[in-house]
């Protein structure tokens, strides 16, 4: 008897499952997975100031797991289709024609071409809005700044000096006319016309490596044009001046990697490297941090004729900011050094909490270490969630060694017992930087009457609040713009809320790790190690005190080069090369030829 064939078996699920993770592109899989994360964390610390969305019970942790899932799914196909147009961008440089065709111009014809008209878009885009805010906005700790340099308080080093004395500079030249407007809107210019010209640096610098017109003007509209940018350049602060500064840096720093350090041989290149860096320093000082780990990172991939000058020019920095600047120069001006609180935001946070929240099994000794450093009493009322300013102002920094090295005997103690509670004190100050629910608001205004008290606290006795107020209260937008400033004020805030583009985090870490994603993806160390900037400037964020816009503004600022970066498909130039015109060598020999 005849059997039937058999009929075909489906395909077995197993190899399915195979085909489809296959198809899988594990990285945009991954950085879904982990941006659905942030917001569903930090949604529950913007709602709550805690973990109880995923942490009140087992169905709360199931149920926060399931968005988590879901939210990855949405943002899954977008990452994906974002790295595959950049794929086919990039492969198409691999293209012998379209290699031929590009080419990394000298710097000097780049400048020549493209600069004078960048920063004339950047400036139609950022003046505007100065002149709808005459005389500018200034931030509370730089009114601080200007009664240390009118003498009416004690002169210190906790806001840079150099960025003290150089405000006080511009606050003389509206002393005469009897108006600190005047000084106020000078300064503003000068920064905004100092920092577009930074930015042009950046857009002229990518048109150099061969970023095509459509996407540079694109680009230079989009920063002309986002109220994020205009906003983040029209306020008086020591972040938003040391940004001017941070911009040419992040350019030499690209570069310095991408030419293996060749670039830094040129004699007026190096000059102006250390020229760079020293204000960067002087004007915020973490930056140094940022300076001596991305020179770290250059000695590791630099050709071995240049780690000699790199390292020369680094300590010519050092020396003049960490050596003779706090020791020579300030003591000789009569400015007492700062203290280093801020770096300690976030231990001083993790104590503050737990004392709030497990202050009864905390024992005696324990209490004692933490007391000689902390003020124990008190503690948990000083602690403020998203703020470490209340907390770190009762650190005793004169407390001897051994007290000090007793407390974090305490702190490490508590760490291991309390682990939930330290995480939750450093996401309350922390989750901004990653999870988009919350725009950035520079501030607009001048309405400075609130923290006339807090000046008060910090003049001489001599001071009178007649003369507090009589500065502070001086700074007075005129009335006559009033209708149209609150017009464009209401119209930005309708347009950036809700707006992703306009998220503390899209700048802070999605840019970032979207970008060392594709250079993961692509195996592009060097695109990979143009990141280290960013994320570094990150890690200090995490670790202060609080996630204001204006400490943003670097990654902020940074993120256009970086963007950039990832529209031009081009790698570092290999270990050992002969010696020729670098700024002459074509892409294609360059680049294309020389895997990174």
């Amino acid at each position: 008897m005849l059997r039937p064939d058999p009929q075909p078996q489906p395909p077995h699920q197993a190899a399915r499952l195979r085909r489809m993770l296959a198809s899988t592109d594990v990285i945009a899989a991954v950085l879904a997975l982990l941006f659905a994360g942030f917001f569903v964390v930090g949604g529950s610390f913007a709602a709550t100031d805690s973990t109880i969305w995923f942490s009140a019970s087992v169905g709360a942790a199931l149920g926060s797991l399931l968005i988590v899932l879901l939210l990855a799914v949405v943002l899954y196909l977008p990452i994906r289709i974002g790295y595959r147009w950049l794929d086919r961008r990039w492969d198409s440089a691999a293209d012998p024609d379209a290699a031929a065709a590009a080419q990394v111009i000298p710097m000097r014809r780049a400048l020549r071409r493209w600069l004078l008209p960048s920063v004339g878009i950047l400036l139609a885009g950022w003046i505007p809005w100065l002149l709808i805010h005459y005389p500018g906005s200034v931030d509370s700790d730089t009114i601080t700044q200007l009664f240390q340099s009118l003498g009416l308080a004690r002169r210190v080093d906790h806001h840079p000096w150099f960025d003290t004395a150089i405000f006080g500079w511009f606050w003389d030249l509206g002393r005469p006319f009897g108006s600190y407007n005047l000084g106020l809107f000078a300064f503003l210019l000068f920064q905004v016309v100092a920092t577009a010209f930074a930015m042009a640096l950046v857009l002229v610098y990518l048109a150099r490596l061969g970023l095509p017109r459509g996407p540079r003007l694109v680009l230079t509209v989009f920063v002309a044009a986002f109220p994020t940018f205009a906003m983040s350049v029209a306020v008086m602060s020591k972040d938003t001046f040391a940004a001017i500064f941070w911009l040419p840096f992040f350019v030499l720093y690209v570069e310095a990697l991408r030419t293996r350090g060749r670039f830094l041989m040129r004699p007026w290149i190096a000059l102006g490297a250390v020229g760079v860096c020293i204000p960067l320093v002087l004007a915020k000082r973490p930056n140094v941090y940022v300076l001596v780990l991305c020179v770290v990172v250059l000695l590791l991939v630099v050709a071995r004729g240049t780690r000699l000058r790199l390292l020369l020019g680094t300590g010519v920095v050092l020396v003049v900011t960490s050596v003779l600047w706090p020791h020579v120069v300030l003591p000789a001006l009569g400015v007492a050094p700062g203290t280093g609180t801020d770096s300690l935001s976030i231990p001083l946070q993790q104590t503050a909490r737990t004392v709030r929240q497990h202050g009864k099994d905390i024992s005696p000794a324990q209490r004692a270490a933490i007391d000689r450093v902390l003020r124990y009493d008190g503690l948990a009322k000083a602690y403020v969630p998203r703020r470490s300013d209340s907390v770190k102002g009762r650190w005793d920094d004169e407390a001897p060694l051994s007290a000090k090295l007793a407390y974090f005997k305490v702190w490490l103690t508590q760490l291991l017992r309390y682990p939930g509670t330290y995480f939750a004190a450093t996401a309350n100050n922390t989750y901004e930087y990653f999870a988009p629910v919350s725009r950035l608001d520079f501030q607009s205004d001048l309405d400075l009457r609130r923290y006339i008290d807090f000046w008060v606290s910090r003049s001489f006795k001599g001071t009178t609040r007649a003369q507090v107020e009589e500065v502070a209260l001086a700074l007075r937008p005129p009335a006559a713009l009033a209708p149209v400033r609150s017009a464009v004020n209401r119209a930005t805030t309708t347009f950036t809320t809700g707006n992703l583009l306009a998220s503390k985090a899209l700048y802070c870490s999605w840019i970032p790790l979207l970008a060392l994603g594709f250079a993961l993806r692509r195996r592009n160390w060097f695109l990979a190690l143009a990141t280290v900037p960013l994320f570094l400037n990150l890690a200090i964020l995490v670790a202060g005190p609080i996630a204001l816009p204006r400490y943003m503004i670097p990654l902020i600022h940074g993120s256009v080069l970086m963007v950039g970066l990832l529209l031009v498909p081009i790698r570092w130039l290999p270990a050992r090369l002969d010696p020729v015109a670098e700024g002459d060598r074509p892409a294609a020999v360059s680049d294309a030829h020389h895997p990174g």
